[in-house]
Parts: structure tokens; sequence; C-alpha cells
């Protein structure tokens, strides 16, 4: 485990608060592509068909294509030949690829050269270990492709991939997308306990939610429970204020006031959990819904964002709920809300330096979360990780 350093302690007027100081330590400043050692949705299902796709994660490029019975499979997209794109080739043979520039054919599953067409069926390359090309780890899960970025002992995809993603009892849509903005500004956006009351304070979610959203919450709290970093808030909150030079502040209008009055009956909160999951997860749980979203690294500028509504439904409530999903959710939340998020943190200079306040403890806490528990090598077989239950950060 690396040591981190933990905010010092000053008086303030409204008593002692934590100093935010460093947040970064040197692992997760170094880990601008991500950490390799898990699993990390690749592409939908419905997305690979019989050509080869290609998808750029933690900065290398990958080739997903299907074998025999329609298995997906992940290779390093270049040749061993000469680096030419293999995606940019066919599949001559179920269970093969083969380049289009001299015809390597490679074996899908492990990556051994199978064949060079342009060297006849004697050819000596063929087999030999210094000319393949990497294979990587895939499993298909409900509609949802998934890649291990480590090395050669992956754990089960339990072990990285939130579990209702993967349960029978849950249904679920999903929309991915690119934003253009580093995955760490992405996790720390769906974290920041702040950014909300302003960002989103006109939205067309928030103005049809039938309350009024909280302006402030000051300084949070964050508890380890089992896999999930959760925020515990603490500091006060409030929804309406006067403010030196601004005045009233948030400025509702009568419609929107009159509008949470009337909702003012629904006793239960919309949201009722903000978690962080490693490697990259963000998951929201709401009333009747839980919201998970990845920020899974592309490069060093853009990460692709899986954005799922995962609900415990079945039958014809399944179907209500896919439904009101793509009628509504999709749109509303998924592409404008969200979209909110992207368009702000796609002008982040995320690399400047950094003057923080009070609401920042959940960044601060994420950060040292991270630094503290993201793994650094494949896990061991049938070796439990540790739990880290009932730390808390900052």
């Amino acid at each position: 485990m690396v040591a981190v350093e933990h905010p010092q302690v000053r008086s303030t007027e409204r008593g002692a608060e934590p100093r935010l100081r460093s947040t970064r330590g040197p692992r997760y400043e170094a880990a601008v592509l991500g950490f390799r050692h898990y699993w990390y949705p690749a592409l939908l299902s419905r997305h690979l068909g019989k050509k080869p796709q290609t998808i750029k994660m933690l900065g290398e490029d990958l080739v997903f294509v299907r074998g025999e019975a329609g298995r997906p499979y992940a290779l390093y997209d270049r040749c061993a030949h000469r680096g030419m794109p293999l995606s940019a080739g066919t599949c001559l043979s179920a269970g093969t690829i083969t380049c289009p520039y001299h015809g390597w054919t490679f074996d899908v599953a492990n990556g051994d050269l199978v064949a060079a067409l342009t060297d006849g069926p004697q050819s000596a390359v063929v087999g030999k270990i210094g000319k393949r090309v990497r294979s990587y780890p895939v499993e298909e899960r409900n509609g949802i492709i998934y890649v291990y970025m480590g090395d050669a002992n992956p754990p089960p995809l339990e072990a990285d991939v939130p579990e209702e993603m993967l349960s029978p009892d849950y249904t679920f849509s999903v929309v991915v997308s690119l934003w253009h903005s580093n995955w760490r500004a992405g996790i720390e956006n769906g974290y920041d306990a702040a950014h909300a009351p302003y960002i989103h304070r006109d939205s067309l979610r928030w103005r049809t939610a039938m309350r009024l959203q909280p302006a402030w919450g000051g300084y949070v709290q964050s508890v380890v429970e089992g896999k999930y970093l959760r925020q515990t808030r603490g500091g006060e909150r409030g929804y309406e204020a006067e403010y030196p030079r601004v005045g009233r502040w948030p400025r509702h209008t009568r419609l929107r006031k009159a509008l949470a009055k009337l909702g003012e009956r629904q006793t239960r909160p919309s949201i009722q959990t903000n978690e962080f999951r490693l490697p990259c997860i963000i998951r929201n749980r709401y009333t009747y819904y839980h919201h998970v979203r990845w920020a899974v690294p592309v490069d060093a500028h853009t990460s692709r964002t899986f954005q799922a509504l995962v609900g415990p439904y079945d039958g014809a409530r399944a179907a209500a709920f896919k439904a009101q999903y793509w009628l509504w959710h999709r749109w509303v939340f998924h592409m404008w809300f969200n979209g909110q998020d992207e368009k702000v943190i796609a002008q982040l200079e995320y690399d400047a330096p950094e003057q923080l306040f009070r609401p920042d403890s959940s960044i601060v806490g994420l950060r040292k979360y991270i630094e503290a528990h993201a793994r650094t090598g494949d896990p061991e077989p049938g070796v439990p990780e540790p739990d880290f239950s009932g730390e808390r950060y900052p």
C-alpha cells in the first residue's frame, strides 16, 4: 500500500475542518491511461457482427472478432509482420483473421500465426512464438463484451463488474459515447459533491423533478462498504440564501417552486447513494433504479463512457422500464443531463494547479482511496482480495 498524505486540521468559524492539500498520489498521478489489471467493458454485443471491430483502450488498439459459435475474441490490432492494422483485414475462415497486406493469418483465440498466404503453405514463419500477436481474455455477458487488460491470470468477471450488470434479476439499457477528457476527470466529476447544483440547475431532468435540489453541501466524508467508496454527507445542506455581491441564489422561477411544493408529499429521496468502484465506475442508486457509469480510458485525452440504467424488473415491468428509458431517460438523463458534464470537463485543464474548497473533500477522498487500493497486478488465483470496509476518506 502506498502511503498518502492525509489533510491537516485547521480551526475556522465553523469549527475544525481538514485542510485539503495534496490530493494526487504518485500512482494516481501516473495512471493517465488507467489501471491495467481489471475487466473493462469494450463494446456492446450488438456492435460486433461478422466484420472485425477496432477499439482503443488504455492506449492500446485492440481488434475484436467473432470466432466459432459466435464467441468474441480480442487481439492486439497490429500484424506481427509489419504493423498493419488487423482490423482492416478479413476473416477467411472461422476462428482466424488475415492481415490485408501480406496475408498473415492468426488464430483469434490465442494470436498464433497459422498461415502466411504469400509465402506458401510451407512457410517457415508459421508457428514461431515471435510471430504471434497478443490476445486478451474476453467475456460476453448480458449484451456487453468485456476485456481484461492485465496479464495472464484474470479474476472472475464478477470481481470487477457490478452485480446488477450480471444478474438475471435485473434489466438494463446502455448508451456508449466518447467523452473528450481524461478518464480521471470523468470519475471525479461523477463523485464531485459540488458541481451538480450549478451545472445542472436548469436541466430538463431537474426542472421536471418536482423538487428543489440542494444548492450547497459543505464538507463530505466517504466510507468504504465492500467494493464501493460511498459518500456519507455530514456537512450542512441548503437550498436558497443571500450571497455577497450576488444576492439571492438559486433564482428559481415561481413555477418551479410551485411544482416542488406539489412534490413535497414524496418522502423518499430521489438519489440514495453516490458511490465509486475500481477501476472507473460511478454508481448512483435511486429509488427505482441504479445508474452505473464506466469512464473507460481510451487515451490521455479521451474516455469511452458506458452509461447503464438498471432496474430489478422482469416480464412486463422490464419491458415498461426499457420503454421509459428509450422515450425519456436516454435523452433527458444520459444525453442531455450528463452531456452537460461532458461539455464542462472537456474544457477542463486537468493538470492545472488546484485551489480546493470544502466540497472538494469528496474528490480528495476518492483520489486517496484509489491511490491506496488500485491493483498493481493480477489477483492471486484462489486468494480473496482484502475487504477495506469501514475505512474513511479523506
